[in-house]
């Protein structure tokens, strides 16, 4: 049988522009634990196919690794927004494309342990060109790579983002890619 932990105490140790961190003190099957949360309003992520059936990828530093990384076009869900409103968004800020075609695929929880986040993989299709329009910080180098090459990249350990991992994984053996 599986013990629910119920929380006895709770309260934001911080505030930040893209997430918070709770403690909880709960009462688990052996007493009392603390549980640090990270509470973020979770994003979309886009598995954009081109006309050509290329995998548009981005590349961008992140800090926490110190290096640039390859990843899938992905976002933020604003408040009170629907994730598939911000997939649409996201690839027009991104990519400078708009979809003709966006279909849910996948919700996952990337990182269950210590966050509340919650992603939401579609599928985007019929795409048009357009304009990015990316945040003053944001500097991406937009890609395009055919599925193939995406899929030996992750078995050849060069794509490690998960989020890039699962979506395209997922779209392979879901015939998407």
């Amino acid at each position: 049988m599986i013990f629910e932990e119920k929380t006895i105490d709770s309260k934001i140790v911080y505030e930040g522009p893209v997430f918070n961190i709770r403690k909880h003190r709960v009462r688990t099957v052996n007493g009392e634990e603390v549980r640090d949360i990270v509470e973020h309003i979770g994003g979309s992520l886009l598995v954009a196919i081109t006309n050509n059936g290329k995998v548009l990828m981005e590349r961008q530093y992140r800090k926490a690794f110190e290096c640039a990384l390859l990843e899938l076009p992905a976002g933020r869900t604003d408040p009170g927004e629907i994730p598939e409103v911000t997939a649409a968004r996201e690839l027009r800020e991104e990519t400078g494309y708009s979809a003709g075609s966006i279909r849910h695929m996948l919700t996952f929880y990337p990182t269950c342990g210590y966050s509340n986040e919650t992603l939401h993989i579609f599928i985007c299709r019929d795409l048009t060109p357009g304009e990015t329009e990316w945040d003053d910080s944001e500097c991406i180098e937009l890609l395009e790579f055919e599925p193939d090459e995406l899929i030996d990249m992750i078995m050849r350990n060069e794509i490690k983002d998960a989020k890039t991992i699962i979506g395209l994984l997922f779209a392979r053996q879901a015939g998407e890619i």
